[in-house]
């Protein structure tokens, strides 16, 4: 680490303090000390409770605040609106969020990911977000919160970033609840649709507030099971995607003579996914009152969550042998959607092909992560009712995630004989020549049999995606294999007819984040102005650390002449050293006719690197035949999940050793620190009042990537083999305005302006190099053909100049109505690019140049849209006993964007993650004892991944999705009530496309979730 940013944080450190010890020692007279200005006389105190309290205390925090904020607030202790916060959230104008596992997941303001988010007006560090910059809330339980705001326009005192907004999050302090003793407490169980399980949650929170101080600790045990059904796109991601698409042109002529080009996916699936979540938190605060003036808070929260991720099912994919010759439109399979590419290429759009059987499988992927996070907060607040308050403040938080990945993939086609892929090669042990094989082997070796009982024949399936679900056919053809003339289906029901072609523990994590700020901020009163009312001013250092690891378990053969990351059929050990060990091959004893050729004795015969090997040899299998809503596939044999619930015990079990083998072109290290000092200026002139301030933000990046050599045998691990290191600093000056007008008693006007920025995520910057290998049939050995780069640290972050005009009309306590517009012009961001890289093979030879995927530079982008809504809540409009309880929450967000990105089309690309349209409506009802909310969330298409040349630019889209949830409460006595809720209760489906909404691409299928449950408190 440098001398230069190490004094540098240093002198921000001590400035900080001199100005908080300077100032803080000065006694003045009365203000009231709040980050957030308000006026006194106009802020109601409002003891929340039930829907229409949770509505109430949103409506004033937005009346009330000094900049355009959303919030949403718990209707009790431990009860947020929904069952997460990301569901809670997507009710606000303006947000979107996207689902993961169909549980709410990493959330945008206004059509953008990057927005910060805050505890408690601070940064803080998740599990889940070690290296990102976004909103994801995957491992916070929602119980633990009293609300969360949604910042839409920037000011200068706020610690937090974000292009788009930010978000805080805010937990219970002793202090913040009645004097004395509060006991809360809640159980619940939930059930899915489709994992079928009954998962409980525990909650609960005490508090004791003495007036003079106060402790509290509030604790949450959550077991989940969350179940989708996947078809489509052969991809196993957590939600899908494009994964290795190609056409069908790529890795050589069309050999049909097609001329029009075609998307031709790498395969096509169907499979369960499940994950298991077991997530442990808790908060504990104290508080206490020093006296003259000075407020000490202390929090520390803590997640513990453990998932186990897995997918089975089936998969026909062409065995990465080839692209061009695989899959082929039926003669209905065109959608009639055309364009013409940048070489002027014709493209046309696909939803049904005919498959040539390359390869037909099971397979079984399981991810193991283990997230952790520790967020520790120290702050003194000082108010001696003069016109000075302040702060100074320490937060630290650490962070560690892991993730460790099981696979393995059981084959139905022969490699020996008959089909499209057989030898030579397959030269194995004595030991392994069991089915009368001719020994040719110097040492007993032979052309070993690795299906005997499986199909040894050449067929065409079907895949249609044209209807609500996709169709699988084929599957009743007669085709000669081991057991004789039958049925493909008939061999898919036999267990003998399956062999392991692979297994692997790829792509594991190991994660480490640090974030540690100290901060002081202040605000003078100035009561004889007749402008500025007050100013704040505060100076904050923080230090973010992330150190990402990735690796591969490995195992070596041949006596450790060979190394492998994939343990597979069509890989041998045949690293140079290897010839001449008679543990990695033998030696022909005699002439050997094979495959139609003749091999010489004396030639060398590696083995292959996993000898024969039925799919139940080391795993135990089960029979699956439920896939969700496609049809036509009879049901395939596959290894059960729980076999890989530790890969590495698993390798060493099954290969007699095991070693974590470093992926230096994954591994990387990134410090990111900044010193950043503001000044606000705080107004009232008549009915206008508002702020303007500047923020100036001085950055320093620390970046170490690995170099790396050429892949290891049999993987795609690049060994590091040396550290380059850059270093970067820039500063930022943000300035910010908010302007209010009180243009009636119950109408306020707002205007913003503001100057952006965010730090990219972390890997952007720090990731390195991943290398995509096929087989090439000449040599039966691995080549290049394409990679990713991930990182870049010459990228520069996100900026923008925000702009934003409101009107908000307040007609009740209860009810509002409001319409807002914006436009975020984008100075620079990041997007994805294609650049050709000559990456050697491994045998050293550079045979490129490939495309590789990375992020690029972009400017010049920017989105505009507006907001309009309302909340109503008839009692501020009626007396009619059932029409009084009654209320409505609804809201319309349109969002459009443009940047330098183009469609097929030559239109703009919206970014990743946009869309246009979004809508919400909630009708709830409530009375002294029983509720009851209906709650509907809809968003037009989205963009997820921009596609690259591979694919003919064509991009993949979320179509339409609209979710509708349910929820009852009954109050017992003034203790104790009981709930029901009903997540997602219409099953609904998300559908992608490839550009066109016809051309689709791949379905999760999401399940209803119902709980049951109840609180109580005193």
């Amino acid at each position: 680490m440098k001398t230069s940013r190490i004094n540098k944080i240093t002198r921000g450190i001590k400035l900080a303090c001199v100005v908080g010890t300077a100032v803080g020692s000065v006694s003045f007279g009365n203000a009231y000390a709040q980050e957030t200005q308000t006026d006194e006389s106009a802020v109601e105190v409002i003891q929340i409770s039930g829907i229409r309290g949770s509505s109430v205390a949103s409506i004033n925090a937005k009346r009330f605040a000094t900049s355009q904020v959303d919030g949403i607030a718990a209707e009790d202790i431990g009860k947020l609106p929904d069952i997460t916060i990301a569901d809670s959230l997507q009710r606000i104008s303006g947000i979107q969020i996207e689902r993961t596992a169909g549980e709410g997941g990493p959330v945008a303001i206004r059509g953008l990911p990057q927005v910060d988010t805050t505890m408690n007006g601070e940064v803080f560090l998740s599990a889940t977000t070690i290296d990102s910059s976004g909103a994801d809330y995957g491992d916070l339980p929602s119980q633990l919160f009293a609300g969360v705001d949604v910042f839409k326009s920037a000011e200068a005192k706020h610690s937090a970033a974000g292009i788009s907004g930010s978000i805080d999050l805010k937990t219970r302090r002793p202090f913040d609840l009645d004097e004395g003793l509060t006991l809360s407490g809640g159980a619940e169980v939930t059930q899915g649709s489709i994992s079928k399980e009954t998962d409980p949650t525990l909650n609960g929170l005490i508090s004791y507030n003495a007036e003079k101080w106060g402790v509290l600790f509030a604790a949450v045990k959550t077991e989940v099971n969350l179940a989708t059904d996947y078809n489509g796109y052969f991809d196993t991601s957590e939600n899908g995607g494009i994964g290795a698409a190609n056409n069908n042109f790529t890795w050589g002529p069309n050999p049909r003579g097609e001329e029009v080009r075609h998307v031709v996916p790498q395969g096509f699936a169907a499979f369960n996914k499940a994950e298991e979540r077991k997530r442990n938190a808790f908060q504990f605060s104290a508080q206490a009152d020093l006296g003259e003036g000075f407020t000490l808070t202390a929090d520390y929260f803590y997640t513990d969550q453990e998932r186990f991720n897995n997918r089975r099912g089936f998969s026909q994919n062409n065995r990465w042998y080839t692209f061009n010759d695989y899959a082929y439109p039926t003669a209905n399979g065109w959608t009639g959607d055309t364009f013409t590419d940048a070489d002027g290429a014709q493209w046309g759009g696909v939803n049904a092909f005919d498959m040539t059987s390359w390869r037909m499988q099971s397979f079984t992927q399981v991810n193991i992560n283990e997230e952790k996070s520790r967020n520790f907060n120290l702050q003194l607040d000082y108010d001696n009712g003069g016109a000075l308050t302040g702060q100074v403040r320490m937060t630290r938080a650490k962070a560690t995630a892991t993730m460790r990945h099981g696979y393995g993939e059981g084959d139905m086609l022969s490699i020996d004989s008959g089909t499209l892929v057989t030898g030579p090669g397959q030269f194995s042990q004595g030991e392994n020549c069991t089915n009368g094989e001719a020994i040719v082997g110097a040492n007993g070796g032979c052309f070993a049999q690795f299906a005997p009982g499986g199909i040894q024949d050449q067929f065409i399936l079907s895949y249609d995606a044209s209807g609500a679900h996709p169709v699988f056919s084929g599957f009743d053809q007669m085709v000669d294999g081991g057991k004789g003339s039958r049925s493909v289906a008939a061999y898919m029901a036999d267990l003998d007819s399956y062999h392991i072609g692979a297994f692997s523990s790829e792509g594991n994590t190991d994660d480490t984040g640090e974030i540690n700020t100290f901060s002081t901020k202040w605000n003078y009163q100035l009561d004889d102005s007749e402008f500025i009312t007050s100013v704040d001013f505060g100076i904050r250092s923080s230090e973010r650390l992330v150190d990402h690891d990735q690796f591969t378990y490995t195992s070596e053969f041949g006596d450790g002449c060979d190394i492998a990351q994939w343990k597979a059929v069509d890989q041998y050990i045949n690293t140079a050293g290897c010839e001449g060990n008679p543990a990695a091959g033998e030696y022909l004893a005699v002439d050997t006719e094979f495959d139609g050729a003749t091999i010489a004795a004396g030639t060398w015969m590696p083995y292959t690197l996993l000898p024969p090997t039925r799919l139940d040899e080391h795993t135990t299998v089960s029979w699956q035949t439920n896939f969700g809503g496609v049809s036509g596939i009879p049901g395939v044999w596959s290894i059960d999940p729980e076999n890989f619930r530790d890969p590495r015990q698993w390798h060493l079990d099954t290969f007699g050793n095991v070693a974590r083998t470093e992926n230096g072109g994954a591994t990387y290290d990134v410090q990111l620190n900044e010193v950043t000092a503001f000044a606000q200026a705080n107004f009232e002139f008549g009915i206008v009042s508002g702020n303007f301030g500047m923020k100036v933000v001085d950055t320093d990046l620390y970046v170490k990537q690995n170099t790396v050599g050429a892949n290891l045998p049999h993987s795609g691990l690049g060994p590091d083999t040396g550290d380059t290191v850059t270093e970067r600093s820039y500063t930022d000056y943000l300035p910010s305005l908010n302007v209010a007008v009180k243009a009636s008693e119950d109408v306020i006007l707002r205007g913003a302006y503001s100057k952006n920025m965010q730090a990219l995520n972390l890997a952007a910057w720090g990731g390195g190099k991943t290398v995509g290998m096929s087989i090439e049939g000449d040599c039966n050995c691995l080549r290049v053909n394409s990679g990713n780069l991930s990182g870049n640290p010459g990228l520069n972050p996100w900026r923008s100049d925000n702009f934003s005009l409101s009107a908000e009309w307040y007609v009740g306590e209860a009810t509002m109505a409001y319409v807002s517009t914006y436009k975020i012009d984008i100075e620079s961001f990041t997007q994805s690019g294609t650049i050709m890289v000559d990456e050697p093979d491994p045998d050293g030879i550079r045979r490129g140049p490939w495309p590789f995927t990375t992020q690029v530079q972009g400017e010049g982008g920017d989105v505009s849209g507006f907001e309009v809504g309302t909340k109503l809540a008839f009692s501020d409009l009626t007396d009619v006993n059932f029409l009084a309880n009654l209320g409505v929450d609804a809201n319309y967000t349109y969002s459009s964007s443009s940047q330098e990105a183009k469609d097929v089309k030559g239109d703009d690309l919206p970014f990743v993650g946009m869309s246009k349209d979004v809508y919400n409506f909630v009708v709830w009802y409530e009375q002294e004892d029983f509720s009851a909310r209906l709650a509907w969330n809809s968003r037009s298409p989205r963009l997820i991944t921009q596609g690259g040349a591979a694919v003919g630019g064509q991009s993949l889209y979320q179509d339409d999705y609209s979710q509708l949830d349910l929820s009852f409460n009954y109050t017992v006595n003034d203790n104790v009530s009981v709930y029901i809720n009903g997540s997602n209760i219409t099953k609904e489906i998300q559908q992608t496309y490839l550009e066109f909404p016809d051309q689709k691409a791949f379905q999760n299928e999401y399940e209803a979730r119902w709980t049951l449950g109840t609180r109580v408190s005193f």
